[in-house]
């Protein structure tokens, strides 16, 4: 039962942290970019460490968050691609258009992590540490969405 609410909580606060940096145009200075990022990073490795209470190991799980962190960063780039900046009347700060995919990708992850996890709760630590990687992903599509961003951001800055 702990395990449930604490689910939810975090679910929760990643459904605020994605609903407010990233389903809104949201304006940005260059210096803080990547400040949403690391919060979802931190929250995601919070989460995994919850995965070692469970009795999976800490290479299995690290192995797994930087595998679904890998896998995530492409579709980030992808993703940064079709993202629309805008500048503003001062030169260091950009609005970044929203764009309802990461609301997706994150619901999915949880959603199949919370599957994972409920359906299966004899599931092996390969099975406990995939559902990390699913969170890994998720955090890895904004990574690579960020650093298109920054790309971008530069490119705007240059002009």
């Amino acid at each position: 039962m702990r395990a449930d609410i604490s689910f939810l909580v975090w679910f929760l606060i990643v459904v605020v942290i994605v609903y407010f940096r990233l389903l809104r145009p949201v304006r940005l200075r260059a210096s803080r970019l990547w400040t949403g990022p690391a919060i979802l990073i931190v929250l995601t490795l919070l989460l995994a460490l919850g995965s070692y209470e469970a009795n999976v190991s800490i290479p299995v799980i690290a192995a797994a968050v930087i595998a679904g962190a890998v896998l995530g960063f492409p579709f980030g780039l992808l993703r940064g691609r079709h993202t629309r900046v805008r500048t503003t009347d001062n030169p260091r700060v950009l609005i970044v258009e929203p764009s309802f995919i990461p609301l997706a990708i994150w619901f999915a992850a949880f959603a199949a992590r919370f599957a994972i996890r409920f359906f299966l709760p004899h599931a092996g630590p390969t099975a406990l540490a995939a559902s990390d990687a699913l969170l890994a992903f998720a955090v890895g599509s904004v990574i690579g969405a960020r650093y298109v961003i920054a790309q971008k951001f530069r490119e705007l800055q240059a002009t």
